[in-house]
């Protein structure tokens, strides 16, 4: 009763819209008014293991392979075929674009979670992301955490880490490098931006020997707000598989997917 008569409080101030009409929430609504949330284009990636967001990111990590084999640098081991699930199609000309700039540019911590949790319950019901280790977000450069005040993957990941039943662990994977923003970049200069910006914290795990239950490699799970070429996603698993090995499986999820449809 309390916590109703608050919200009702809160409303009478400050009324709560929707994130994608801006339309006036009634009190069982949450972030997205009854029809925009009916309308939520879900992408359903999570019921796919070869989807388009996988096949964009795996053809990204083959090139990095591809790389580290003519460099001499591959440190052996097969890499499985990587996971990866949207929530929802990201599109420049429609509403639903709000929700992760909501979170990323004002810090909605309420509809990161929220969103968070939905699309964490969507991958435990696929059954391919049960055995996730770690759910590890994208880092933000020091500065820009500093200035920002906080770290919109993150915000997400912690939704998807309570859903998923895993711990989240924002301590392992460092930018090392500030980069430009990548909004107005093509696909070969994002991935060119991105390129070792990317590395894990000496001594925060051991690299050597990491294993989890019957022995196997860790599964971790990459998360960010929306992916788009999958340079930023691609730079990170580049730095994991350097640091602890080609054997670990690694999979990625985001709020949104940008369909070049």
């Amino acid at each position: 009763m309390l916590r109703k008569e608050l919200q009702d409080a809160g409303d009478l101030l400050i009324p709560r819209e929707c994130l994608v009409c801006g339309r006036k929430l009634l009190d069982y609504e949450r972030h997205l008014c009854i029809y925009c949330e009916a309308d939520l284009p879900l992408t359903y990636y999570w019921t796919n293991p070869s989807n388009p967001m996988s096949d964009k990111l795996n053809a990204l990590i083959q090139r990095d392979l591809e790389k580290s084999l003519d460099s001499g640098d591959y440190i052996g081991g097969r890499r499985e075929y990587a996971r990866a699930a949207a929530l929802f199609f990201y599109r420049g000309d429609a509403g639903y674009r709000k929700i992760p700039q909501r979170v990323k540019y004002s810090g909605d911590y309420r509809a990161g979670q929220y969103y968070g949790n939905l699309l964490g319950d969507f991958l435990v019901s696929s059954g391919s992301f049960n055995d996730v280790d770690i759910v590890m977000p994208v880092p933000l450069h020091w500065t820009r955490r500093w200035s920002r005040g906080y770290n919109q993957a993150e915000i997400i990941a912690t939704g998807i880490a309570e859903r998923l039943g895993t711990c989240l662990r924002s301590d392992i994977l460092m930018r090392r490098r500030k980069t430009g923003t990548q909004t107005r970049l093509g696909v070969e200069a994002k991935a060119i931006n991105v390129e070792n910006a990317f590395a894990v914290r000496s001594g925060v795990l051991s690299g050597e020997g990491l294993t989890y239950g019957n022995g196997r490699p860790p599964h971790i799970l990459i998360v960010d707000d929306v992916f788009t070429t999958g340079a930023t996603i691609a730079s990170c698993c580049s730095a994991v598989y350097k640091y602890f090995g080609n054997e670990l499986r690694i999979s990625a999820a985001t709020l949104g997917f940008v369909s070049p449809d």
